[in-house]
């Protein structure tokens, strides 16, 4: 079976905004779990700081992308498993 590059890129999408939803789940969640405040997601809310609010999103914005590229380069190691190469625009 030929894999194409649509469907490799509309499932590595599909994946990556998957994981970057759980990520952004599992910092909310640990923010939660170490403060005891709920996630500091608006910097015009009176219960979080600007500078909490900032470092709350450069932690989720990290995390995030860090998981997106596991997940990409997994998807890549096993696509190239099932097609034999990688797409021509990921070499």
């Amino acid at each position: 079976m030929k894999l194409s590059k649509n469907k490799f890129t509309i499932l590595s999408a599909v994946l990556s905004l998957g994981v970057a939803a759980l990520a952004k789940n599992a910092v909310d969640n640990r923010y939660e779990a170490f403060t005891g405040d709920p996630a500091p997601k608006n910097p015009e809310t009176d219960q979080a700081s600007f500078g909490k609010v900032v470092l709350y999103t450069a932690i989720t914005a990290a995390v995030g992308i860090t998981a997106k590229l596991l997940v990409r380069k997994f998807f890549t190691k096993q696509w190239k498993k099932m097609d034999g190469e990688v797409p021509k625009h990921l070499r």
